[in-house]
């Protein structure tokens, strides 16, 4: 044995660490550090240190091995080229996509527009107060049915009492100068009179009679009747309907002016469209409208162009069209915002069409993909003209015969822009 070999424990010799020289060195006996740990423990301790070693060397070796080796994997998604799109034929197939033509064909237009439920002109009449006067008392409320001639309010009105007055005093008057009258006449058939005394009282019966007609009428036009409460006139509904709007309470304070009632038939209402004049000379009296309501576009509402409008408003470009609406549902409330789609008649307009589903809005911008190629395609804003629900017309940015894509078009813009 060496000096530089160590006797251990068992008798058998075994070459120092660097840990036992330095012992040896610092003057301490030879593994009496190690002498308190079992064999086993350092045994073990030197085994894992080693095979901690062998596994970091070994993932270094791999990972500059696997940096080498593996390929990288691309996505198969569009990318952009210049101005153009271009993708495999493989994404084309798995999005559908498909090329047709722009074609040169007549069309009519089928046009979508939002518009506003209101009452038919018609069917519906404002009930003003005529004169002043105090609310006696209400008959009729807001939502109520009513019939023609239904009393809706009772107004005590100073102004109608002495009007009732002067027709029982007209008739008072009518009645002294009929008897007077018949008095000269029958003076002047026994000659017991003159002729002019006679001409002058059948004068004054005819004047007191129209007194009497002109006073009675002006009781009417103030709603009262000579026979009925005095000072005391009666607002009646105008026709058979609906109270929609009710503006008066007991015990108020009117003027003469004042719009007591609204009554309205609501079986029959109007809708109010505006449409842009490039669209007008389709549309025609009569034609067929489907209405839809916000959240219940599953239930259309059949309706009829009433009118078209003659005029343009120079600010929006658009005229007024009217829509007749049977509401015996009440499934319609005025004031209401519907969606309207016309089935206009009017002669068809040969123009460049594409079909619905190849155009987008990018931007803001209607747009068509235009292909240069099976796998190449160009972004290209248009202006659209009118459509018939399954063909779009293009006013501008197209010719007759490009080639678009028509379908798969989401599918496209959604890979290109997420």
């Amino acid at each position: 044995m060496t000096d530089a070999s160590i006797k251990l424990e068992d008798g058998s010799d075994s070459t120092p660490g660097e840990e036992e020289i330095l012992a040896l060195e610092e003057g301490r006996a030879p593994g009496a550090e190690q002498a308190r740990r079992p064999r086993w423990t350092r045994w073990a301790i030197g085994a894992g240190a080693a095979a901690v070693a062998i596994v970091v060397t070994g993932l270094a070796l791999r990972g500059r091995g696997d940096a080498e080796d593996v390929p990288v994997i691309k996505a198969d998604v569009p990318h952009v080229v210049g101005k153009a799109i271009v993708f495999s034929r493989a994404f084309g197939e798995r999005a559908g996509l498909k090329l047709e033509p722009v074609r040169s064909a007549p069309l009519v237009p089928r046009l979508r527009v939002v518009g506003t439920v209101d009452f038919d002109p018609a069917h519906v009449a404002a009930v003003g107060t005529r004169i002043p006067g105090l609310v006696r008392s209400l008959h009729k409320l807001e939502g109520e049915r009513v019939k023609k001639g239904d009393a809706l309010a009772e107004i005590e009105s100073a102004e109608l009492g002495e009007a009732q007055a002067s027709v029982a005093v007209a008739s008072a008057h009518r009645k002294a100068a009929a008897l007077n009258e018949k008095r000269e006449r029958e003076l002047a058939e026994r000659g017991l009179t003159t002729a002019r005394e006679h001409e002058v009282a059948t004068a004054t019966h005819e004047e007191q009679r129209v007194m009497l007609g002109a006073a009675r009428q002006r009781v009417a036009a103030m709603s009262g009747s000579p026979a009925g409460p005095f000072g005391v006139y009666m607002l009646r509904a105008p026709l058979d309907g609906t109270v929609v709007e009710r503006h008066i309470f007991a015990g108020q304070s009117v003027d003469a002016h004042v719009v007591a009632f609204r009554v309205a038939d609501l079986d029959h209402l109007w809708v109010d469209l505006a449409v842009f004049e490039s669209n007008l000379d389709a549309i025609r009296k009569g034609d067929p409208v489907e209405l839809t309501r916000a959240g219940a576009e599953a239930e259309p509402i059949p309706g009829r162009v009433a009118h078209v409008g003659e005029v343009v408003d120079p600010a929006t470009r658009t005229a007024h069209v009217r829509v007749a609406v049977s509401n015996e549902k009440r499934l319609l409330r005025p004031g209401q915002s519907v969606t309207a789609i016309i089935g206009a008649t009017g002669p068809a307009r040969t123009m460049l069409t594409v079909p619905m589903t190849a155009v987008t809005y990018i931007d803001g911008q209607p747009t068509v993909f235009l292909a240069e190629g099976p796998d190449r395609v160009v972004p290209t804003p248009i202006e659209l003209g009118p459509s018939d629900g399954t063909s779009q017309g293009v006013v501008s940015g197209l010719s007759e015969g490009q080639l678009i894509v028509s379908q798969g078009v989401f599918a496209l813009k959604s890979e290109l822009y997420r």
